[in-house]
């Protein structure tokens, strides 16, 4: 990880690429995104924080701007009415389409140079201050940074007893071993939005090895409720400074139970293969809907559902309830694909299955 490996030309593509595609899925249906939006925006929860963090950065420049020759700013009445303004304002983030894809933008640049080159990113990172004290800009960083989060304790443990910036990036690269499932697994996020190759081809493989490519209903990382941000994480970031189908659904059925086993045959033949996706597909759903992440939900209540919240819940509730992967397609067959005009190959659906395979492995 010493030295840039992102060819820059395909890194430009794909930042413009992948942000114009999670934008354009998002703006389809939202005319702004909010604060709690943000943290789920992608699957690759490093960009989603960093999107905060852009944010933040614009916030601390606006803050700048409250100085005046004629007004006492750091008088503490008007310090806490500060506060207070600015604890409101940040409950309330609402983002235009234009003014969110610069952000995102930036988000995924900063989060492919951290993934594979982190000594260029923190060293442009802490540059940008003129103060002295790095340790304090980059103690500010901290609940931001979501990968690498080793060598980011270790570089800012040498800044704060005093090592200069050079000689700490480099001496925490040189004990830094990094995780090459960690890498494997930010990759194959990506992927599932758009396939990610942008690593310099001089790069060496076994140094920076890739993934093989997800098979169509590979799992998706969810987002646990413990990493599930709350209004006051938003806050934190902000701080100022200081439903009788059954004739109608017969070819339906008929075509189901052929991809059914299709399916599971597929997914049978992948169990023996040791790679990222067998290791992903080895893990079992305990429940449902709780590991269905926010993204995902928002796709089926409004793609498969047609925005029904209520019969979604009942869906997935039956599903729950269903003792075997072949049942539960054949439930949602009769109550719901005929009723919600489901195609059957689109990726909406491949992408139910895929988590309701899951829950009965």
């Amino acid at each position: 990880m010493h030295g840039s490996k992102l060819n820059q030309e395909a890194t430009n593509t794909y930042i413009q690429s992948y942000s114009a595609k999670i934008v354009k899925e998002f703006f389809s249906q939202n005319d702004s995104i909010s604060g709690q939006q943000i943290i789920s925006i992608t699957p690759v929860k490093q960009v989603n924080f960093f999107v905060l963090k852009a944010l933040f950065d614009e916030w601390q420049e606006e803050i700048k701007k409250f100085k005046s020759p004629y007004f006492d700013y750091k008088n503490e009445d008007v310090n806490q009415a500060l506060k207070a303004f600015i604890n409101t304002l940040s409950k309330n983030i609402q983002i235009s389409k234009e003014h969110f894809s610069p952000l995102l933008e930036k988000a995924v640049m900063a989060t492919l140079e951290l993934l594979y080159d982190p000594a260029s990113y923190f060293t442009q990172e802490l540059s940008k201050t003129t103060s002295a004290d790095k340790s304090k800009e980059l103690k500010s960083s901290s609940k931001y940074i979501k990968i690498h989060k080793p060598l980011f304790d270790d570089l800012f443990k040498k800044l704060e007893r005093g090592d200069d910036l050079n000689h700490a990036i480099q001496g925490a690269l040189t004990s830094y071993t990094s995780s090459n499932q960690e890498l494997e697994q930010t990759v194959e996020l990506f992927n599932l939005t758009l396939p990610l190759d942008v690593v310099d081809k001089k790069a060496d493989a076994e140094e920076l090895p890739m993934p093989e490519p997800l098979d169509e209903l590979e799992e998706m990382e969810t987002i646990s409720p413990e990493e599930s941000a709350s209004q006051e994480d938003i806050n934190e970031e902000f701080k100022p400074v200081e439903e009788d189908l059954e004739d109608e659904t017969h070819n339906v059925n008929q075509q189901y139970k052929e991809d059914i086993k299709t399916l599971n045959q597929r997914y049978e033949e992948k169990e023996k293969a040791k790679t990222v996706a067998t290791a992903l597909e080895s893990k079992s759903l305990s429940t449902l809907k709780n590991n269905i992440n926010i993204n995902q939900r928002y796709m089926f209540v409004n793609d498969l559902f047609e925005g029904n919240d209520k019969d979604y819940e009942v869906a997935m509730n039956e599903v729950e309830n269903c003792d075997s992967f072949d049942s539960s397609v054949e439930l949602l067959v009769q109550n719901y694909a005929k009723k919600y005009t489901w195609d059957m190959n689109s990726d909406e659906v491949k992408e139910l299955l895929k988590v309701i395979f899951k829950r009965f492995r």
